[in-house]
């Protein structure tokens, strides 16, 4: 019969060997294939989708709510628009402050919103005057991936 140490030192091998396995497998990829480009969270809070379109108003303005909470993330975090003025309004359903900023962009430096604390909204303006996409980070969390993207075409 066997001895119980040797039970438990067996049950480990195994574990060990699954968990390298499965490391393996989910992180090899094929020689010569590229990985996809990272494409935001596939879903958000509850009623909240990763990708929005912002909608035009009779004003001729787009508009579009995005949220931000505690989880760090953007919901939408990727953005359709045409080319034109956007107004992007941040609400923050969480506790941490975020900013919403534009990335390489000269002709919107400066453009973004700096620190919206918990509880707050806040709304910036920007004009598009042809397709492109443009990258949108929180300047506190960007290292964690709460990072987006808008696609005017």
């Amino acid at each position: 019969m066997p001895k119980r140490r040797d039970i438990v030192a067996a049950s480990w091998t195994v574990l060990v060997a699954t968990v390298s396995l499965l490391a393996t497998g989910c992180l090899e990829q094929p020689a010569g294939e590229s990985a996809p480009p990272y494409a935001g969270p596939t879903a958000g809070p509850t009623g909240l989708s990763a990708t929005g379109t912002a909608k035009k108003g009779t004003d001729g303005v787009q508009r579009i709510t995005v949220t931000v909470d505690d989880r760090q993330r953007f919901f939408p975090s990727h953005i359709r628009a045409r080319p034109g003025a956007l107004v992007i309004t941040v609400r923050n359903t969480g506790g941490t402050p975020h900013t919403l900023t534009l990335q390489g962009r000269a002709e919107h430096a400066g453009s973004g919103m700096d620190n919206l604390n918990g509880g707050r909204r806040g709304s910036i303006r920007l004009t598009f005057t042809g397709p492109g996409r443009y990258a949108f980070f929180c300047a506190y969390h960007a290292g964690v991936g709460m990072e987006g993207e808008i696609l005017v075409r």
